[in-house]
């Protein structure tokens, strides 16, 4: 899905006699390393947070899906189980995210719901701000938390960042498109394609964009600054945290239509 932009050649490495040999380190259990790579840190900014969670919704709670038919006692104790296998074997969380989450959204991100200062917090989450804040980095709340769209397993993630800029596409149908926009899907996707091959030629990613992207991005070349995990539509996300600076990907589809993305330096 990803076309990587050209790479620096490898610099060659010291010959054998020009760097002596080191003992071998003993090889890292699995279960250590997981736990060494989970291990409980200060933020390094207390005042924004990342959010990771898995949403256990029942019968008349909020944004609830019409699948759902616990009552909230059950949700609660879905989550207690849930959050006892989170205990056991943090790294297992985005797993049971994506597949037992009722918050369609954050389980397609592996449970990340956002990455947000306090200032800017969210009034849909604002049941979390405050526990999630009293958590160090890589801890889990003990119990869990309740809001309006159920109970749920909270998590402080470390908070990541990308800087990227694109190019979208829309065609009729997709999220947010103009009702008069007369373009097709199959025109949407030929279009990116074209770009791209545009891009390849050497024309100017800037320019391509601000003359062609249906995004409010396009007035400053695509650019659409740095920003934390959870706030991208899933494919996006998943596209630009797992670009190289430089990198470019192929045409990106998600509900808002067809994107080209480049990841940027960090602002």
């Amino acid at each position: 899905m990803l076309a990587a932009c050209s790479k620096p050649a490898p610099q060659p490495e010291p010959s054998a006699a020009e760097t002596p040999a080191a003992p071998e380190a003993p090889a890292e259990k699995p279960a250590a390393a997981k736990k060494a790579a989970l291990a409980l840190q200060e933020p390094k900014d207390p005042n924004e947070a990342c959010a990771q969670v898995v949403v256990v919704a029942y019968k008349g709670a909020k944004f609830a899906p019409d699948a759902v038919t616990r009552d909230a006692a059950a949700a609660k104790a879905e989550a207690e189980r849930l959050l006892a296998q989170v205990m056991a074997d943090p790294s297992a969380l985005p797993k049971l995210a994506s597949e037992h989450s009722d918050a369609p959204t954050s389980a397609a991100r592996n449970g990340y719901a956002g990455t947000h200062t306090r200032d800017d917090w969210p009034d849909l989450h604002a049941a979390l701000k405050e526990p999630l804040f009293a958590l160090k980095v890589n801890e889990t709340a003990k119990s869990p938390v309740e809001a309006d769209y159920g109970y749920v397993v909270l998590h402080r993630c470390p908070v990541e960042k990308a800087t990227g800029r694109h190019i979208l596409l829309r065609y009729k149908g997709a999220k947010k498109a103009p009702e008069d926009l007369k373009r097709t899907k199959d025109e949407a996707r030929a279009l990116a394609e074209k770009l791209l091959a545009d891009l390849a030629a050497g024309k100017d990613f800037a320019e391509l964009a601000k003359k062609n992207s249906d995004d409010g991005s396009a007035e400053r070349g695509g650019n659409i600054g740095s920003l934390g995990r959870g706030l991208l539509a899933p494919a996006f996300e998943e596209t630009l945290f797992n670009l190289k600076v430089g990198e470019r990907s192929g045409a990106v589809e998600t509900d808002y239509g067809f994107h080209i993305i480049e990841r940027l330096p960090d602002e």
